[in-house]
Parts: structure tokens; sequence; C-alpha cells
């Protein structure tokens, strides 16, 4: 398993094109400087009028699944 750490600041305008079917990856770069696309449903709880803003953290198992994906 491994983790990272990013910080997302992604707009409205772009947050909508989740919603609307046309974005469906996002890609981050971690706090180690890679690159990660991760699939844009699993940030939608975190989807406020703003768009999407914080620090996150990410687990991957070695399959490159996501195991838990938090805002911290």
């Amino acid at each position: 398993m491994r983790n990272f750490k990013f910080t997302m600041a992604l707009t409205a305008a772009k947050t909508r094109a989740i919603y609307a079917g046309q974005a469906r990856f996002i890609l981050v770069e971690t706090d180690q400087g890679l690159k990660l696309q991760l699939p844009a449903a699993n940030f939608l709880e975190y989807v406020s009028a703003d768009g999407i803003h914080g620090r996150f953290d990410v687990k991957i198992d070695a399959d490159n699944k996501i195991l838990a994906l938090r805002r911290i």
C-alpha cells in the first residue's frame, strides 16, 4: 500500500465538467512530485460551490486501486 498527499484547487467551472460527464479523471501532482490520474467520481463528496479545494490524502494498493481518499 502506498500513501500520497496533494493539494487541489479546482475551479467551479472545471468541477462542472465532472458533473456533465466531460471529465472522468483528475490529474494531481503529489507532494513527492508524482502525477496521479484519479477517477473524478472519487471527489464528488468534496465539491462545493467554489469547486474542489484542500489538502488530500490517498491510499493506493499494489494494483493501483484507491483504498481511501480523504480531505486532511
